[in-house]
């Protein structure tokens, strides 16, 4: 090859590669725009049909969440909603879709959009449309007015019932994964309604998943079963709501329910001295009184231990063997009467605006012998549970009171059968501690009042719980954690009291305790938490006080105790650690079901 040739190969092997690099980079800018348009398209169309469905699903699902059994005229319209979220579904999963994911920022909210529409489409497909025709069986199967509850076909909605549980289960996970990364504010939104809509449902679904689990046997299917009632009055807090002022007996068999007599504590309460022997970390944590009184078994927030002594005192007391307890509060009567209409106790009307006050006030004040006292409220019992079960009470409308009532804490249940009580595991009608979980309720804060009043009709506060990481003080080795991750629970209680609560009756004042002015609330606040926690410092507004702690059913417990003057204000506050493998989430606080004005708090985080 000739000088000349040579040089003009030479010449034109980087021209080549020019043109090779640039042919390259257009190949690719118009593989990327082909894909942009392409994905661009599909999110078009799948949008059309999300938006299209949106509407129809906000309805359709608040409806049923709030009307279960009209799923089942509503079951065309699902068809038609299942489909256009299928296809929004099918139109982001190609592999296209999912490449254009891995682009910084608007790869994460393509992403997002892609785990909500399949949440949404999981949720309708499997988590509504198979189980609308259990909803209206489930409603047709309880007769108010015949007392009754036809267990059997309680029974048949158990499996679909609880794989529709499970399907919306797998929704919210997928909406929380949805959330995250750096989201454009409209999507944000859309996945915080999408959250809220599915959650709702969820609730409905769980709550009568477990009912489909465990009415048929807690109702007597195979055999009649006796249950104690405690009225819990939150005037005068315990853990679970209040003081057990009332109680009565509950009969069931084959799914008919009687009310039985009516009794007060002092036929319950063992002679002085002669109390159920408590373990020493109750005795520590709540005193000997825990065991020495009915109106104290709710002093734990161990609900399993609470039912174990009534039943207890029932078996020493009246030679009876409970099947099991329900506890309920002041406050779900109010709701109840929503339901059911007004009702007339010892000449005074009670309806849902008043009840409340009438309950935790009016009946100590216009009311002013205990005697007297205990025979307004069952008489109260008597007629609310007339009125549950008369003619004309709507069943929806009660279950919805009911429903909302154990959502807030209200209810609570033992089963002296262990297979029973196993469904019950984490629900809301598991009592205080065992509504506590690693996911989103690590902490809760539970109230006892220690002035023997009912002075808790003005304690009014907030309950507040977050998790946070922190740099320790020094690391002890190498290798070792470098952040310590702790949970925050605080409890701001004020009272309410008038200036001149001293002048009111000693049954609302208390009989006096030593160190407490009369009109003054002494609390103890109890803070509970998982077993991925353990407390390491307690504050009562901002000094810090030894901590009284002790393991409850596997679980840390922390007390400490404040006394309020009229107008005072106290802020207490509790600081848990996490064990090193463990890594709990906080969306919401678990607290005493109080009748007056509390806010519950919560700041979302992973304590990772």
């Amino acid at each position: 090859m000739s000088g000349r040739s040579r040089r003009r190969a030479r010449a034109a092997g980087p021209a080549r590669a020019t043109r090779v690099v640039l042919l390259s980079l257009c190949a690719l800018a118009f593989v990327a725009v082909a894909a942009a348009v392409w994905v661009g398209a599909r999110l078009a169309i799948s949008y059309g049909h999300v938006s299209a469905a949106r509407a129809e699903a906000s309805s359709t699902m608040a409806a049923v969440s709030a009307d279960p059994a009209s799923a089942g005229s509503r079951a065309d319209r699902l068809q038609e909603l299942g489909g256009r979220l299928a296809e929004a579904r099918d139109l982001t999963g190609d592999v296209v879709w999912r490449s254009a994911e891995f682009v910084p920022i608007a790869g994460a909210n393509l992403r997002s959009y892609r785990l909500t529409v399949e949440a949404l489409a999981e949720t309708v497909e499997a988590g509504l449309a198979p189980v609308v025709s259990d909803f209206a069986r489930l409603e047709s199967a309880v007769s108010l007015s015949g007392r009754s509850v036809d267990t059997a076909a309680v029974s048949r909605t158990a499996a679909g019932l609880h794989t529709a549980e499970a399907a919306l289960d797998r929704s919210r996970a997928t909406l929380r994964d949805a959330a995250e990364g750096p989201l454009v504010p409209q999507l944000a939104a859309g996945v915080r309604q999408a959250t809220e809509l599915v959650d709702s449902l969820h609730g409905t679904v769980s709550a009568l998943s477990v009912a489909a689990r465990i009415v048929p046997a807690a109702l007597g299917a195979d055999g009649a079963k006796s249950y104690a009632l405690l009225f819990n009055n939150n005037a005068e807090l315990r853990t679970t709501g209040g003081i057990a002022g009332a109680i009565s007996e509950l009969t069931a068999d084959g799914g008919r329910l009687e009310l039985g007599r009516q009794l007060v504590p002092e036929q319950l309460n063992p002679p002085d001295g002669a109390g159920l022997a408590v373990t020493p970390e109750e005795s520590a944590l709540f005193g000997e009184r825990l065991g020495g009184y009915i109106q104290n078994v709710n002093l734990t927030p161990d609900f399993v231990r609470s039912g174990e002594l009534t039943a207890a005192h029932f078996r020493a007391a009246l030679g009876t063997d409970l099947d099991g307890v329900v506890s309920i509060d002041t406050a779900t009567i109010a709701l109840l009467l929503a339901a059911t209409g007004p009702i007339t106790v010892d000449g005074r009307e009670l309806n849902s605006e008043n009840a409340t006050r009438v309950l935790l006030s009016d009946v100590y004040l216009q009311i002013p012998s205990r005697d007297q006292q205990d025979v307004f409220f069952g008489e109260l019992t008597q007629v609310m549970f007339d009125k549950l079960f008369g003619s004309g009470t709507s069943t929806v409308g009660v279950l919805t009171a009911l429903g909302t009532a154990a959502e807030q804490g209200r209810i609570s249940v033992w089963f002296a059968d262990s297979a029973l009580q196993r469904q019950l595991g984490g629900g809301p009608l598991s009592g205080p501690l065992g509504r506590l979980t690693d996911r989103g309720a690590p902490v809760g804060v539970f109230l006892v009042d220690g002035t023997a009043g009912k002075m808790d009709t003005y304690l009014e506060g907030t309950f507040t719980a977050a998790c946070h990481a922190a740099e320790p003080a020094a690391t002890p080795t190498p290798g070792t954690a470098t952040t310590r991750r702790t949970v925050t629970a605080t409890a701001t209680l004020a009272s309410t009291a008038p200036a001149d609560i001293a002048t009111y009756p000693w049954v609302v004042t208390g009989p006096g305790v030593p160190g407490l002015a009369t009109g003054g609330i002494r609390t103890m606040v109890q803070f509970a938490a998982t077993d991925s926690l353990r407390p390491t410092r307690v504050t009562i507004d901002g000094a810090e006080v030894p901590i009284l702690t002790r393991m409850i059913d596997g679980r840390p417990v922390v007390v400490a105790e404040i006394d309020l003057a009229p107008g005072a204000v106290s802020v207490v506050v509790a600081d848990f650690v996490a064990l090193p493998t463990r890594s709990p989430t906080v969306d919401r606080v678990i607290a005493t079901p109080t009748a007056t004005e509390f806010e519950h708090y919560a700041e979302p985080g992973t304590c990772d």
